[in-house]
């Protein structure tokens, strides 16, 4: 086969598409799964696509959602689509990687060349399907306080919409709609790990993998629709008819100002519990069973937050703001004990601190309610390159996700790979794509289970190896936490520890 020959028409439910090969991978791109969001619909939730006639060209990606960043790929609101990648669109049934990509809720796109899935379908035998979904203001922010025409959550319901149309369509492209396995990054983790506890959605999720992302950093409807209110004095807009009409470029180009006004920083954008599409907190959601015998693998990167210890990429991703509103919400007593604990980081121990209470903590705490009712397992990837430990990111933040997709040349994380071996890289992406594969086809893995207050973790070096997802000690030091408690609101203080 080569590469970009179109021979390959598939049949779904709204009309036939033809698409390409890409490394003796079939693959369709800028597949439509839901009607554009424009107009009235601009803030509303996400509606099944309309049929087509004749052939739709899946041949090339289609535009992303609009967003604040330099690309060089075109920006729409007709943007809410999806790309699939399979070893042959035939009835062999292989599990599906339903990945969300990350970005804060404001940036990123399926297209994104670090998520092609062609290498992660040839190599685990697999359907990878990569979307785009609705951004920022215009995918989170409340404003329904306005009126009908305004619902929360939008970028979620695009994603509910996605997974359903992966769920009716995926078994003509190779894949088993049954064997659905959710795969999130950094903001897709967060919204992976609140899909299986969701009633609209988890019908559709058959296993869940979280890639440095936990569920505490939520907002309640009354604290979003607040944000929201912040964001329309901000930008002028006084009436329901203009937030309607004010062009795309105009809302999405002052968000990062607006991140900052606010002193919400990368936190900015985020799912909502709603009482509706999201009905509470995920946390105390599984401590209840809402996600009973649904899988799950939960793992963050050794040091998330390693961009503190370079001041000029801390400044420009805005970080700290995140470090002093979660601090702020600790008594003093809570505090000075917190940061005794990381001492023996050294000049790393902010870093450590915030990769502890912004990922890593929360994914502990849903493992141990969460393996209550289902299998539960967690990493943590350590491989540091050598370009890495030169510029002192060390495991940073997003850094297994090459690993993972096996794409060690592509997009923003080339970097990484100028100095090293590409037999030790190669390696270790084999060894998660095989564990990820394995659990996506089983529902099951070779180490050790987390089963309450145990959480042991996978580790991803040079060498493998199991260790406690958080060093005990730390661990025991946010127990009383206010972090903890707001983390498990709703639940009895028995779940406290």
């Amino acid at each position: 086969m080569q590469d970009n020959k179109q021979d390959n028409i598939v049949e779904t439910k709204s009309g036939r598409v033809s698409g390409a090969y890409e490394k003796d991978v079939a693959t369709w791109k800028g597949i439509p799964y839901a009607a554009p969001p424009v107009g009235n619909l601009r803030f509303r939730p996400a509606q099944p696509p309309e049929n087509w006639k004749g052939i739709l060209d899946a041949s090339a990606h289609s535009a992303i959602c609009p967003q604040n960043r330099r690309s060089r790929q075109i920006a729409s609101e007709d943007c809410l689509t999806l790309n699939i990648w399979s070893p042959g669109a035939d009835d062999r049934k292989r599990a599906v990687f339903f990945y969300i990509h990350g970005g804060s809720f404001c940036s990123g796109a399926g297209s994104d060349p670090e998520y092609n899935g062609a290498n992660l379908a040839k190599a685990a035998d697999v359907v990878v399907v990569t979307i785009n979904y609705r951004l920022g203001a215009l995918g989170f922010l409340d404003f329904s306080f306005l009126g009908e025409e305004f619902s929360p959550n939008c970028g979620l319901s695009d994603i509910v919409q996605a997974l359903r149309w992966v769920y009716e369509n995926i078994s003509a492209f190779g894949g088993d709609p049954e064997s659905i396995t959710v795969l999130g990054q950094s903001a897709g983790a967060i919204a992976a790990s609140v899909l299986p506890v969701m009633p609209a959605a988890k019908k559709y999720v058959s296993r869940v993998i979280m890639m440095s992302g936990g569920p505490t950093l939520l907002y309640t409807r009354e604290e979003y629709q607040n944000v929201a209110k912040q964001f329309m004095k901000f930008m002028g807009i006084s009436s329901a008819q203009e937030l309607l009409s004010i062009p795309a470029a105009r809302l999405v180009g002052s968000q990062k100002k607006f991140a900052s006004h606010c002193g919400l920083g990368d936190g900015t954008f985020m799912i909502e519990v709603d009482g509706g599409l999201v009905p509470e907190y995920p946390i105390p959601a599984a401590a209840q069973g809402a996600a009973k015998d649904i899988p799950i693998l939960i793992g963050t990167t050794k040091e998330e937050m390693s961009f503190l210890c370079i001041k000029v990429l801390s400044n420009v991703l805005d970080i700290k703001k995140i470090l002093k509103r979660n601090i702020a919400l600790e008594k003093e007593e809570t505090r000075m004990r917190l940061e005794k604990a990381y001492l023996r980081y050294g000049k790393r121990a902010e870093s450590m601190m915030l990769t502890d209470r912004v990922f890593r903590m929360a994914s502990v705490w849903y493992a141990e309610v969460y393996s209550q009712y289902a299998n539960t397992w967690m990493y943590r990837f350590d491989y540091e390159t050598t370009a890495m430990k030169a510029c002192a990111l060390r495991a940073c933040h997003s850094s297994d996700i090459p690993f993972v997709f096996g794409n060690f040349h592509a997009g923003i994380f080339k970097w990484m790979f100028l100095l090293s071996s590409a037999k030790t890289s190669k390696r270790i992406s084999a060894e998660v794509q095989r564990d990820f594969a394995e659990f996506a086809k089983k529902g099951s893995l070779s180490w050790q289970e987390c089963c309450g207050r145990d959480t042991p973790a996978k580790c991803y070096d040079k060498c493998f190896s199991v260790i406690p997802m958080v060093d005990p000690e730390i661990e025991k030091e946010y127990d009383k936490s206010e972090f903890k408690r707001q983390s498990f609101r709703g639940l009895n203080a028995v779940h406290l520890g």
